[in-house]
C-alpha cells in the first residue's frame, strides 16, 4: 500500500487530529500529513472531498498500483474518518504492534490471562476520552501557547478526578514503565491533550494535582513526539476565538 495521508487542524487547537497523529507517529507508520485551518473556508473543499462530517481528522490511503489494478474501476482508495476509526484501521492495516498493549501482535495472540485484562481495560479508557469527559475538554479546550486562568464548575473537576482516578489505576497497579500501560499504547495517545490541558491551565487556576498525574504529564512532555507536535503549534499565527478559553495570562511562541 502507498503512504497514508492524515489531514489535520491547527496545531494548536485540535485536540483529535493530535490524538491520530501522535499515534501514527508512535506506532512508527509512515505517512504525509495535510493541514487545514479550522473554521475557514479555505478548507471546505478539501473537508468534502474526505470527509463526510466535514471534520479533522482524516485518514486517506491508497493502494498501490498492482493492487488497484485488482478492483473495479481502479478505485482502492480508503478513506477513514475519527480518530478512533483511524486507530483501528492502523492497528489493522498500518503497523505490526498492537494498540492496545504497544507490543508485538505476535506476544499478544498468546492466551495472557494478564496481558488481555490489560488490552481490555486500554480499550474501555480510550472508549470513555472518546465519549466522555466532556465537561473538562469544553472548560479546558486544549490552547498549547496560552497559560490560562479559568474557574473549573465541580462538572470539570469531578472528570478532572475521574481521570487522576485513571492515571493512578494504570501508573500505580498496572504499568511497569513511564507509559499508561507501559509501553506507549493508544491510551497515552488519546489522553494526550490532557496533558497539554493541565500544563495549560492547572497551576495558573490553582488546580492541585496528584504526584502520580504531575509525573505522567512530565513524562508526556518529555515524549519526542509530542515535543515536535508543541514545536509546530508554536510556530501557528492564527487565534481561533471559538477555541480559547479563560483569563490569558501569557503567551509562548509567534503569537508571544
Amino acid at each position: 500500500m502507498a503512504k497514508p495521508l492524515l489531514i489535520i487542524g491547527n496545531k494548536n487547537y485540535s485536540t483529535w487530529s493530535l490524538r491520530a497523529w501522535l499515534l501514527l507517529k508512535a506506532f512508527e507508520v509512515d505517512f504525509d500529513e495535510q493541514p487545514i485551518e479550522l473554521f475557514d473556508s479555505s478548507s471546505t473543499a478539501i473537508l468534502k472531498a474526505y470527509s463526510p462530517t466535514g471534520k479533522v481528522p482524516v485518514l486517506v490511503h491508497k493502494a498501490d498500483d498492482d493492487s488497484a489494478n485488482n478492483h473495479k474501476n481502479n478505485d482502492a482508495q480508503v478513506t477513514v474518518w475519527d480518530t478512533l476509526a483511524i486507530a483501528l484501521y492502523a492497528n489493522d492495516y498500518l503497523t505490526d504492534k498492537d494498540i492496545w498493549s504497544g507490543q508485538s501482535k505476535a506476544v499478544v495472540n498468546t492466551k495472557d490471562a494478564v496481558l488481555n485484562k490489560d488490552r481490555a481495560y486500554c480499550q474501555s479508557i480510550v472508549a470513555e476520552m472518546h465519549s466522555g469527559l466532556l465537561d473538562i475538554r469544553s472548560e479546558m479546550p486544549m490552547n498549547i501557547r496560552a497559560t490560562a486562568r479559568i474557574k473549573p464548575s465541580k462538572a470539570c473537576l469531578t472528570d478532572l478526578a475521574r481521570i487522576e482516578a485513571i492515571f493512578a489505576e494504570c501508573l500505580e497497579d498496572r504499568s511497569a514503565g513511564s507509559y499508561l500501560f507501559g509501553d506507549f499504547t493508544v491510551a497515552d495517545a488519546f489522553f494526550a491533550p490532557v496533558i497539554l490541558r493541565l500544563h495549560t491551565y492547572a497551576q495558573a487556576s490553582g488546580i492541585e494535582l496528584s504526584m502520580t498525574t504531575q509525573q505522567y504529564c512530565a513524562t508526556m512532555l518529555n515524549n519526542p513526539h509530542v515535543q515536535a507536535w508543541r514545536e509546530a503549534a508554536l510556530k501557528e499565527t492564527r487565534r481561533i476565538a471559538e477555541d480559547e478559553a479563560g483569563e490569558i495570562l501569557s503567551l509562548v511562541g509567534v503569537l508571544g
